[in-house]
């Protein structure tokens, strides 16, 4: 994977935790939770290594990319619900704003991860 896209995703990281901690702060005038903040780079790092390895499986003749985009993809939704879910069901202070957040990151990390995705098949 292109360093580029890592510094991509942990920048997308880096800039919401700055947004979450001021949403939190203005909010309820406490710190945002620790998960979100960890969920965050989760989702880089989650996007960092299934982007590497769909990226191997495009170079592969064995045409089996479309199989292993819909597994990655299967598996990252099925981990990151289960945090979330493990996580909400023990702390349930905050439910909606970080039911929001933590959609809205894994949305914003699904996008970036297939635009850029695209963005390199397409220049091959």
């Amino acid at each position: 994977m292109k360093l580029r896209q890592t510094v991509l995703f942990l920048l997308v990281a880096i800039v919401l935790c700055i947004i979450t901690w001021q949403a939190f702060e203005l909010r309820y005038q406490e710190s945002a939770p620790l998960f979100l903040y960890i969920s965050y780079f989760m989702f880089a790092g989650m996007s960092i290594l299934s982007h590497s390895q769909l990226m191997k499986a495009a170079e592969s003749k064995n045409g089996q990319f479309v199989t292993v985009y819909m597994g990655l993809t299967a598996v990252k939704m099925f981990l990151i619900l289960t945090v979330l879910t493990i996580y909400l069901w023990f702390n349930k202070e905050h439910l909606f704003a970080v039911g929001v957040f933590y959609a809205g990151s894994y949305l914003l990390f699904l996008i970036i991860d297939t635009a850029t995705l695209l963005k390199q098949l397409n220049s091959r």
